[in-house]
């Protein structure tokens, strides 16, 4: 990222937020090399090692982890600017597969330079299309063994973030919302600025969508994507560090003593996004009911809602599935 950024021109009509699971992967490969910024994902990284062990002899594993962790910045091939809200992982590596060559040899040398590169970089350079294809599989195996499992627990902190900041956003205006994304972002004189105002290279926002990206993984860091069609602004999602948090497990009756037997079963069949219909289906009760009990779930911070198309679904958020599940599932950790 350029070390200081003002966007101007249009910022606050064009901004929206999305959730990326190919950022979370490369957020989370970035974060396993830096044991210093690890403690609050502590649990995470232990056994996301364990995982990644397979993959240690793999060449194309160890140029991926070279390729993310060794600069301050990331190869922007590798980190597609997600187009919708939420877009399936599948679409976002695809993505990556299909990034012209030209712009993979600029990604590549605008990161690391145009001095001399490795060997295995440098053939990313003769080689653009194939590498990109390689990497994109790589990509789609460390998503599998170290975000896939623990997706729904990571989505319910994003999308509540997202939520939160959303009803920020339209009760206070970006103002308000920008110097809380981070300390390093502020809004000054109708630009969002990223860094020190005084020496921030002024880019134009003109004709871009703004995406602002949370992420559990990227604390302290904020990070700065420009594209000619899109600006991505990541930057650490608000309850991360009580991702891994152990409490004690509520049995069936006493978590239906605290919010009722229909909340109860509604809370304990979010593990994954539901729509009002499916679950009044599920739980053969009216949609009406289902939607006055998730209002008051999403109020207590243990539902978030959204909508995608004509439909809103619901999942459970990071609270919901402590009071659930007090842990995380014995099946990733």
């Amino acid at each position: 990222m350029r070390q200081s950024v003002a966007l101007a021109g249009g910022v606050a009509e064009r901004l929206r937020f999305s959730v990326s699971q190919l950022w979370e992967t490369v957020a989370g490969l970035r974060l396993l090399s830096r044991p210093d910024r690890s403690a609050a994902h502590d649990r995470w990284t232990g056994w996301a090692r364990e995982r990644l062990v397979r993959l240690d002899r793999e060449p194309r594993f160890r140029l991926l982890r070279w390729l993310v962790t060794t600069a301050s910045t990331v190869p922007e091939f590798l980190i597609v600017t997600p187009g919708l809200r939420t877009v399936p992982v599948e679409t976002e590596l695809a993505a990556v597969v299909s990034t012209p060559a030209g712009r993979v040899r600029d990604s590549i040398t605008g990161t690391f330079g145009d001095g001399k590169l490795p060997p295995d970089v440098l053939r990313i350079v003769e080689h653009p299309e194939e590498s990109a294809a390689a990497l994109a599989e790589v990509l789609a195996e460390c998503h599998k063994l170290i975000i896939d499992p623990i997706w729904p627990r990571l989505a319910g902190v994003l999308e509540g973030d997202v939520e939160w900041r959303g009803k920020q956003l339209v009760e206070f205006g970006l103002p308000h919302v920008a110097p809380r994304l981070h300390d390093s972002v502020r809004w000054r004189s109708g630009s969002l600025v990223i860094g020190d105002p005084e020496q921030a290279e002024t880019l134009s926002a003109h004709d871009r969508d703004v995406v602002l990206i949370p992420s559990a993984f990227l604390w302290p860091d904020v990070y700065l994507r420009y594209t000619p069609h899109r600006i991505a602004l990541c930057y650490p999602a608000r309850g991360f560090g009580s991702l891994w948090q152990r409490t004690a497990v509520a049995s069936d009756r006493s978590l239906e003593a605290v919010i009722g037997r229909t909340r109860a079963r509604l809370l304990r069949t979010l593990d994954r996004p539901w729509t009002v219909s499916e679950l009044a289906s599920l739980l053969t009760i009216t949609s009406g009911a289902v939607s006055q009990h998730l209002s008051a779930l999403r109020a207590a911070g243990l539902v978030v809602s959204r909508r995608s198309g004509k439909e809103v679904t619901s999942l459970r958020t990071a609270l919901g599935h402590a009071l659930v599940d007090g842990q995380l599932p014995e099946s990733s950790f």
